[in-house]
């Protein structure tokens, strides 16, 4: 566990101990009147509260009305189980790219990894002849819903995870957990008795998760989900492969009749959301990877693939030329779902630069993870010493599960992403939102968490503790750590008030946190 790196103020350095480590830059001492805070600036990052528009897909590129929406974003996998305020700095941080979109995980299943108070789907009710729904989770996507379309954000939401042939690999409830439900089966082998992809029970049980999501009206706005503008894509599942028993085969992507009965069932519920093919074949033949009748559909509107490093060559992210040539000659779209996983800035520059020379629509890095409610950051590790990103990024990893090609792959993935609609990127990064102080803990002393505020690259603590008004207390206080442990503690006698204040990549100052007194 890491601790905040912090620069004491000339007041604090007699009266708080903490480990000091090297910041940048000096700070320079400034009082003003006790009876209310210093000027500050404001931030750049507001809501925009206002509907943009469906996402449409024309001649190979997305739309909003007659906007230009080609994007590079990043993966949230985390959406779906945060919090509001996870929730809040994920689109806060998105919305300052060029074009905001994210992609979720899927819709959880209960299974070896997921208990039922996780998942969307718990099991089969044999009476009312659907699956058991858990509500409270549906309402907290309905939470994530309302937040994206106040930050005017688009969100693509795959439906079903891919069966990764093991129960380990189960990562969040998939179809054989589908299957094992709606058959009463007691285990995973025995799942495979059932071809998911042609069984006409499960067929109908697919579609009625799509009844239930594409149905759905959100309990926080009232907005039906097959009729939101902030649906801008919905997913067939994520990874689908034919992963079966009987003729397995991860290099064949799911069968085309059953991505036209998807299509066809979601158009159905919702005609203005666009779909996109979640068909992964794991082969190395841009041809072979996309099921004919799919690319025959009408229904159909966008096809992807995933990229990871450059090999294998099923991963290759040097395929985007082919496989996107190759759909837009079908009169289809083209997006990067999912990609990374690149071990040198050079691979990121080559990834985005065929981005831009090649006629794809998006791409999204994976992933992103946001200020955790706990303070500092949710972190994951990916293996082979890649971890998730966070925003404005530090190089070289200042925490554990911190990745070190962190700062320079926010700042390309940035800039890229006014440059594929373009547009000059800003003159300035983001000044962040206000940050939040909270007391933690008063056993020994007095800790404080701060809860961080998106694009803030550090903290000034300012305090009034010696009675002569406010003063900067903490020059610098970075919370680029793991969750819970952006904090610091106050020993006896530093009674007063404390504020905070995020300061951008520019070191432009944002709004005042709330103020806590001691």
């Amino acid at each position: 566990m890491r601790s905040p790196t912090i620069k004491l103020s000339t007041l604090s350095l007699l009266s708080l101990t903490l480990t000091v480590t090297a910041a940048p830059y000096e700070s320079h001492q400034r009082r003003w009147d006790a009876s209310s805070l210093p000027p500050t600036g404001s931030t750049t990052l507001k809501p925009k509260k206002t509907s943009s528009g469906f996402l449409t897909a024309k001649a190979g590129k997305f739309y909003v009305g007659d906007e230009l929406w080609t994007f590079a974003t990043f993966n949230s996998p985390h959406l779906l189980t945060s919090d509001e305020f996870e929730v809040v700095d994920t689109f806060a941080t998105l919305s300052a790219f060029g074009r905001p979109v994210t992609r979720t995980y899927t819709l959880g299943v209960s299974s070896i990894n997921i208990p039922d108070e996780d998942a969307h789907i718990n099991g089969w009710d044999e009476t009312a002849g659907d699956w058991i729904y858990n509500e409270a989770k549906f309402q907290q996507m309905d939470m994530v819903m309302d937040v994206a379309r106040q930050w005017g954000a688009k969100v693509i939401i795959p439906v079903i995870n891919q069966d990764y042939g093991s129960p380990d690999s189960n990562y969040n409830g998939d179809w054989s957990d589908l299957i094992r439900f709606r058959y009463g089966l007691d285990s995973y082998n025995a799942t495979k008795s059932i071809d998911f992809w042609t069984d006409p029970t499960m067929i109908e049980g697919y579609k009625l998760i799509l009844n239930k999501f594409l149905k759905r009206t959100n309990t926080i706005n009232g907005r039906v989900y097959g009729s939101d503008d902030t649906l801008g894509m919905i997913e067939s599942g994520n990874e689908m492969n034919y992963n079966m028993t009987t003729g397995a085969d991860t290099t064949r992507p799911p069968p085309g009749s059953w991505t036209v009965m998807a299509a066809e069932h979601c158009k159905s519920l919702a005609p203005n959301i666009l779909f996109l093919d979640g068909s992964l074949a794991r082969n190395n033949f841009t041809e072979q990877s996309f099921a004919p009748e799919a690319l025959a559909s009408p229904a159909v509107d966008i096809f992807s693939s995933h990229y990871y490093r450059n090999n294998p060559v099923a991963y290759d992210y040097r395929r985007i030329t082919n496989d996107s040539t190759y759909i837009t000659d079908h009169g289809k779209t083209f997006i990067v779902g999912e990609h990374g996983f690149y071990n040198e800035t050079s691979q990121w520059d080559d990834f985005y630069r065929l981005l831009e020379s090649t006629p794809t629509a998006g791409a999204m890095f994976w992933g992103l993870r946001p200020h955790s409610s706990a303070s500092g950051f949710l972190v994951h590790g990916e293996g082979d010493g890649i971890y998730s990103y966070h925003a404005p990024g530090w190089s070289p990893a200042p925490a554990p599960q911190f990745d070190p090609l962190e700062l320079p792959v926010i700042r390309k993935t940035y800039n890229t992403s006014f440059a594929v609609v373009d547009q000059d990127v800003p003159r300035y990064y983001p000044v962040p939102s206000a940050p939040m102080l909270n007391i933690t803990d008063t056993s020994n002393g007095t800790t404080i968490s701060l809860l961080g505020a998106p694009w803030a690259n550090y903290y000034t603590v300012w305090s009034t503790v010696n009675g002569n008004g406010w003063e900067e207390y903490i020059s610098i206080f970075y919370d680029n750590v793991q969750p819970g442990d952006a904090n610091f503690t106050l020993p006896a006698g530093q009674a007063g008030d404390y504020a905070a204040k995020g300061v951008s990549v520019d070191l432009k100052e944002g709004p005042w946190s709330n103020v806590i007194t001691i």
